[in-house]
């Protein structure tokens, strides 16, 4: 993965590709009993989810069922997080290489505690943002968690 990749990731979680399993996990909430849905809305909704390209495009079939869909803080938290955490980190390592060359030489890399602790942060956001994508009740085989 590429770190255009993984920024896209994080900044926009909802332009990564759907894979088969989103798909799979999105047909499975449109038929579930209780949906209320009309089988013209089911088959739209499901014709939607195998055409969707993006994560999003998965989210627009979902609309409105409270199923599978991360809440819009959730990712917008995930988004403002991870802007502040690369920001914060290009400015500190700026000002550690500025103090570098005024000083003749490179001081402990002291950045790296708060470009951690908001590594932390993030992971933690898209661990939650990523939970809405797997099954509900389901654990990936030998999950700690």
């Amino acid at each position: 993965m590429e770190l255009t990749d993984l920024t896209r990731h994080l900044l926009r979680p909802d332009t990564v590709p759907a894979s088969a399993e989103d798909r799979t996990r999105a047909v499975a909430v449109l038929t579930r009993p209780g949906t209320g849905l009309s089988d013209d809305e089911l088959r739209a909704r499901t014709a939607a989810v195998h055409e969707a390209a993006t994560r999003n495009d998965v989210y627009l079939a979902l609309e409105g069922l409270g199923a599978g869909v991360p809440p819009w803080g959730v990712t917008m938290a995930l988004r403002v997080a991870t802007g502040v955490w690369i920001a914060m980190t290009a400015v500190q390592i700026v000002v550690w290489l500025a103090i570098g060359i005024g000083s003749g030489g490179l001081d402990v890399p002291w950045w790296l505690y708060s470009t951690v602790g908001g590594a932390g942060v993030v992971a933690a956001l898209w661990w939650t943002n990523e939970s809405y994508h797997r099954g509900p009740g389901r654990r990936p085989t030998g999950a700690v968690a």
